[in-house]
């Protein structure tokens, strides 16, 4: 789904110091629709990290939410009403995450959409049998602390970068008024994806990725 942030970059692994991921969103010059990373290092203010693990926080409760929802419809009839659902959750959380709550949903509609098309193949038995049977799209937690993983997630026009040097420069968050330090080389030039920041531990830093 293009626009949509896939989870292998939601779980890449990351250090203890912020971080910025940023994607350009641009496909590669071969044939294929591949999409190019960028790494980067985010250095925010102490006021700037907890505004940033605040805004985090309220869209990993929109996820888990927006989740349980639907994996209680699921377990009910084996339907999910996503329209009903993601409306619903979206009116709940706008006023914390602006338009960028819709970009929660989309993720987590993506995620349940591959959930269905992976269950339909196993039922055919078109998967091999080591797979296992697939399971729901799980919650943004942290399995070891119990804690909420704090992810944010910005829409690709609700953000941009103010490159200062070759090695480090400011990210601009419109919607909650945020300039953040960064540092790091932008690799790749074209239209801009998804924007994630991430925390992969209430102790870490945060990370960006769009």
């Amino acid at each position: 789904m293009p626009g949509v942030v896939p989870f292998s970059s939601l779980d890449e692994p990351v250090g203890r110091l912020p971080t910025l991921f940023t994607n350009p969103g641009t496909p590669s010059s071969s044939k294929s629709s591949n999409i190019r990373t960028v790494r980067l290092r985010l250095l925010p203010s102490g006021a700037q990290e907890r505004k940033l693990r605040r805004i985090a926080d309220a869209a990993a409760r929109l996820w888990n939410g927006l989740n349980y929802a639907r994996l209680m419809q699921f377990r009910a009839s084996g339907k999910i009403d996503f329209k009903g659902t993601g409306r619903e959750l979206y009116h709940k959380y706008k006023d914390g995450l602006g338009v960028n709550a819709s970009q929660v949903i989309r993720l987590n509609n993506w995620a349940w959409d591959s959930f269905f098309e992976t269950l339909k193949l196993h039922r055919q038995g078109k998967l091999p049998k080591f797979n296992g049977k697939p399971s729901p799209p799980g919650f943004w937690k942290d399995k070891l602390l119990g804690k909420r993983r704090l992810i944010i997630l910005v829409r690709n026009d609700r953000y941009y970068l103010e490159p200062i040097n070759g090695g480090e420069g400011y990210v601009i968050l419109k919607d909650w008024n945020l300039r953040v330090r960064y540092a790091g080389r932008i690799k790749w030039a074209g239209k801009q994806g998804t924007l994630i920041i991430k925390s992969m531990r209430i102790t870490d830093g945060s990370h960006t990725y769009p």
